[in-house]
């Protein structure tokens, strides 16, 4: 008899375990999930723990809620400057909104999501890229030019459900076809504004060259003109304080002016062979007696 009601306890047991088992499931610390009922939203779970459904009607679909990354193909662009380019970029996401992304992304799985986000990044890069030249991707303004194409991405990805993290150009490179002609223009075009920089610097030089070189003649000149004035009135002194003191004696004036005339007809190559009974060489016989006479 105990025999005959274990088996019907332990099928009865069994169905339990079962029917609890579809009825009960996980949500993990790094997922979330959505519940469908015949295909209909009925509830969300972005916190971890045990949660309950309705047996064999109820469908659980988890989502990531960590981090994820999507390295796009490479993609094709034109620049302003006509300048073909081959662009290889590296997204990072994470699925913020689990009942938006349901709702917007068909399929609703990380392979659609793929889908939509290739769509958006391309033409955000093609649409910021294609309106810069190509020297402007490859100087120091890459970074605001980035930070230009992850903004835009990241309004367009919002109403999926999608939070943008980064937007990364990894990889820039010219078609192989046209790689010679673009450097050859390119180093055409960097020796053009060397030239045009290097003939700014020569006439910037010129003018502060010719600019020194005015300051110079007017400082000269009004050095040489106070320099003039200050001689003018060092000799006018001279002379009146000479005028005065040779004007008292007549025979010390004359010895003075015989000695001016030496100072400036004689020198040490001069040769003269004169009597000194010359009125002029009166002072080189006896200069004391002449001065007296």
């Amino acid at each position: 008899m105990t025999h005959r009601l274990t088996i019907p306890f332990l099928v009865i047991l069994g169905g339990i375990i079962v029917l609890l088992n579809f009825m009960m499931f996980t949500v993990d610390q790094t997922k979330q999930a959505i519940v469908l009922r015949f295909g209909a939203l009925v509830d969300v779970y972005t916190q971890p723990g045990l949660k309950f459904r309705v047996p064999f009607i109820d469908d659980v679909i988890m989502y990531e809620k960590l981090v994820l990354d999507y390295d796009l193909p490479p993609i094709p662009i034109t620049t302003v400057d006509q300048k073909r380019l081959i662009v290889d970029t590296y997204t990072r996401y994470i699925i913020k909104d689990p009942v938006l992304f349901f709702q917007t992304i068909k399929p609703a799985t990380e392979d659609g999501v793929r889908m939509r986000l290739e769509t958006i990044i391309s033409s955000s890069v093609r649409n910021v890229l294609g309106k810069i030249p190509l020297r402007e991707l490859l100087s120091e303004k890459r970074s605001a030019i980035m930070r230009t194409i992850e903004e835009e991405v990241k309004a367009l990805a919002k109403g999926l459900g999608v939070e943008i993290i980064d937007v990364r150009i990894i990889r820039t490179e010219l078609p192989a076809e046209n790689r010679n002609a673009v450097f050859a223009r390119m180093n055409a075009e960097l020796n053009r504004i060397a030239s045009e920089n290097r003939a700014k610097g020569s006439e910037i030089a010129q003018g502060i060259r010719a600019k020194a070189d005015a300051e110079q003649t007017i400082i000269l000149a009004e050095a040489q003109k106070n320099a003039q004035l200050i001689r003018g009135e060092a000799e006018a002194k001279a002379i009146n304080r000479v005028a005065s003191t040779l004007g008292k004696d007549v025979q010390f004036y004359s010895f003075y002016r015989s000695m001016q005339i030496y100072d400036e007809a004689l020198t040490t190559e001069t040769s003269l062979i004169l009597s000194t009974d010359n009125d002029l060489f009166r002072f080189f016989g006896h200069p004391t007696k002449q001065m007296k006479d």
